[in-house]
C-alpha cells in the first residue's frame, strides 16, 4: 500500500493460516528463509520478531479474509483493519466506549456518515494502542482524537500526529474496495516528540 504496509486477501480465518502468511511475509521482507523467522509475544500479546535479531518492528491485523501487515525500522508500529460493513453493525454500541468529546463528534454527524467516522476513529485508536504496546486493555479514552474534524470526509485522509501521554505517533489511514467490501486501515508509528524526554 505504501512500501511499509501490505494488504493480503483470501486469508483463511484460522490463526494458523494468518501466522503462516505473516512468517512468509516477514521472510520475504527480511530476505531470510521462513525457517529462520521466529515470532514471540510480549506480556500484552503483541507480536515481535524474536529471530533473527535486528532492529525491526511489525504489526498485523485481519478481518473478513483480509490481512494487513505493517513494518518499521525506526520503532514500534501498530495496525488495525476493519471493514465498513462489520463496523456498520456495531458502531453505536462500540462508540459508547469512546470519550464524551468523540461521542459528541459522532452525534453531530448525519446518521449516514457515522459508520465511516466511527471506523476511522476505531482503527486509529487500535493502531496507536498497538504501537504503544498496550492494546485496548486500558479502554479507548486514549488516544483522544476529538480534534479530528474531517471524520466523514471522503478519502484520501491526511496523516496526523497523535499524543498518548508523553508518546507521539504518526497516524495514516488507508481505504480500499475489494469485491464490494470497503476496508479502512490505520497505521501508527512511533514518532519523535520534540521537547520531551
Amino acid at each position: 500500500m505504501d512500501g511499509r504496509t501490505w494488504l493480503y486477501t483470501g486469508i483463511a480465518a484460522s490463526a494458523e493460516a494468518r501466522s503462516r502468511q505473516l512468517v512468509r511475509h516477514l521472510g520475504g521482507r527480511l530476505g531470510r528463509p521462513e525457517g529462520e523467522i521466529a515470532i514471540g509475544r510480549d506480556s500484552f500479546g503483541k507480536p515481535f520478531l524474536a529471530a533473527p535479531a535486528m532492529e525491526y518492528w511489525f504489526n498485523a491485523s485481519s478481518c473478513d479474509g483480509l490481512m494487513l501487515i505493517t513494518e518499521s525500522h525506526d520503532g514500534p508500529v501498530g495496525a488495525d483493519l476493519e471493514t465498513l460493513e462489520r463496523c456498520r453493525a456495531v458502531w453505536e454500541d462500540a462508540a459508547r466506549e469512546f470519550p464524551p468529546a468523540e461521542q459528541a463528534l459522532l452525534a453531530g454527524l448525519p446518521l449516514r456518515d457515522r459508520p465511516l467516522a466511527f471506523t476511522r476513529l476505531w482503527t486509529a485508536k487500535e493502531a496507536v494502542l498497538k504501537a504503544r504496546g498496550t492494546g485496548i486493555v486500558d479502554g479507548l479514552a486514549e488516544p483522544d482524537l476529538s480534534f479530528l474534524r474531517d471524520l466523514a470526509a471522503p478519502p484520501p485522509w491526511q496523516p496526523t500526529n497523535v499524543n498518548v501521554g508523553r508518546d507521539r505517533y504518526a497516524l495514516t489511514w488507508y481505504t480500499l474496495t475489494i469485491v464490494e467490501v470497503r476496508a479502512i486501515a490505520a497505521r501508527a508509528e512511533s514518532s519523535p516528540n520534540p521537547g520531551m524526554t
